[in-house]
């Protein structure tokens, strides 16, 4: 519907309405009756001819890329086309999975006048998106309608993993704030390359002394080292059904990318190189290790539009596709979710295989519901047994870890939310002991 009655037409109508009324009591009230609604219709029609023809123009600007659940700001700018003040009521058509604060927006504009406004967006899914057209309302002149328009209008967006989260990362490192590269060069086993000299501090290690350089210069001297570059670290990503859990609104897939997308940055920002296979009932995406500037970039465009599956994973064509492409050692890291002791067993026994060619690093996301279930408290024996069969789950799992790590492959058990910082931590300790 074009025009909504306003509420001034409601209001007029009250007039006829209450004559009309009276008028059954007091027939001479018919007259005064039919006069008013002459009136009314009369108004009406004059003030729907004020308002026919469209009186805005809305512009949109918005980033090209966005990050998945941060929110983005909208601009609007709204002109005025007619020669009086109207106060606009702008909406838009959102994607799905797309959530918006501050809409509809209303903004008074002058005559002839731009004016701007802005809402927040916030995408729920990656991929390629459009905002689609905008929704215009604005009352004619004496308020008796409210004219509604519908101006056309698309805006294509590319939905990213968390590329903010990158960029948040790389300002902390410009200011000597990343804490991580701090504590790297403090631990144990980390010296594989010899960088400089340097005066002693109070936290340094004595074995770092340099005594021939100490006693050349005749100051405390330690050496320090950073770590060796160009390595291979490839990320094998389980996009079968296991991976569609969804837990905060994101599935198990959209924490596993924004883990890779930060550690393909921090990777590659010390000089190794990174490289991805993806995978469901069969291989969707290889990219063989690169490195250098252009890499991050390289694997944001191949993961953007990578969508979990209801299908089950052939890890076997998996893992076969790793050994056929990858011949120089290389750090796995396979991101999946098992929740059943046969799939479990089968990422172990295709892990144990790797080595000691590579060194796998095996991340399993776990279930949070699940440890609620066996640690919350049972009130009847329906909830004694589902309770039961939870903590039965979370003991084999536990056996599993342990039977992996005892087999040489690196273990990660983590939650949702703390799988990126997890994940380079691991990494960071991984290449501090030259493990690759």
């Amino acid at each position: 519907m074009r025009f909504i009655p306003g509420r001034a037409l409601l209001l007029a109508l009250m007039v006829p309405v209450v004559l009309a009324l009276a008028a059954l009591a007091n027939s001479a009230l018919v007259g005064p009756m039919l006069v008013a609604d002459g009136v009314v219709v009369l108004l009406a029609v004059l003030d729907l001819l004020l308002v026919r023809r469209a009186g805005v123009e809305v512009t949109r600007s918005v980033r090209e890329t966005v990050s998945l659940a941060r929110p983005v700001v909208v601009t609007l700018e709204v002109k005025n086309l007619l020669s009086r003040k109207v106060a606009f009521s702008v909406n838009e058509g959102l994607f799905e999975h797309a959530a918006a604060e501050g809409l509809p927006l209303t903004v008074e504009v002058d005559a002839k006048v731009v004016r701007r406004a802005t809402y927040r967006l916030t995408a729920m899914q990656r991929g390629e998106q459009v905002l689609g057209d905008h929704y215009v309302r604005y009352p004619s002149p004496g308020g008796f309608w409210i004219r509604q328009v519908r101006l056309p209008a698309e805006t294509k967006l590319r939905v990213f993993p968390d590329v903010q989260a990158v960029r948040h990362y790389e300002m902390l490192a410009r200011q000597n704030r990343d804490v991580m590269s701090s504590r790297l060069t403090r631990m144990r086993g980390g010296d594989t390359e010899f960088e400089r000299l340097r005066d002693f501090l109070p936290d340094d290690e004595f074995r770092r002394i340099d005594w021939r350089a100490t006693a050349r210069r005749r100051k405390l001297t330690v050496r320090e080292f950073q770590l060796e570059k160009n390595q291979n670290l490839v990320f094998m990503l389980d996009c079968g059904r296991m991976m569609t859990a969804e837990w905060d609104g994101l599935t198990a897939l959209d924490y596993a990318l924004n883990a890779v997308l930060m550690l393909s940055h921090v990777a590659i920002r010390r000089g190794d190189q990174v490289g991805l296979i993806a995978f469901d009932e069969k291989v969707t995406r290889i990219m063989k290790p690169r490195g250098g500037a252009s890499a991050s970039n390289q694997i944001i465009q191949a993961t953007y539009n990578l969508f979990p599956s209801m299908v089950e994973s052939d890890y076997d064509q998996a893992f076969r596709t790793l050994k056929l492409h990858m011949k120089k050692r290389t750090l796995v890291v396979f991101i999946g979710h098992a929740i059943d002791e046969q799939t479990a067993r089968r990422i172990q026994a295709l892990s144990r295989d790797l080595l000691p060619q590579h060194l796998p690093l095996c991340v399993l996301l776990r279930d949070r519901e699940l440890e609620a279930r066996a640690l919350g408290r049972a009130h009847n024996h329906e909830e004694f047994c589902i309770q039961a069969a939870a903590s039965e789950m979370l003991m084999w799992r536990d056996r599993l870890h342990r039977e992996m790590q005892r087999a040489g492959v690196l273990v990660l058990d983590v939650l949702h939310n703390q799988l990126t910082g997890s994940l380079v931590t691991r990494y960071l300790e991984v290449k501090a002991r030259g493990l690759i």
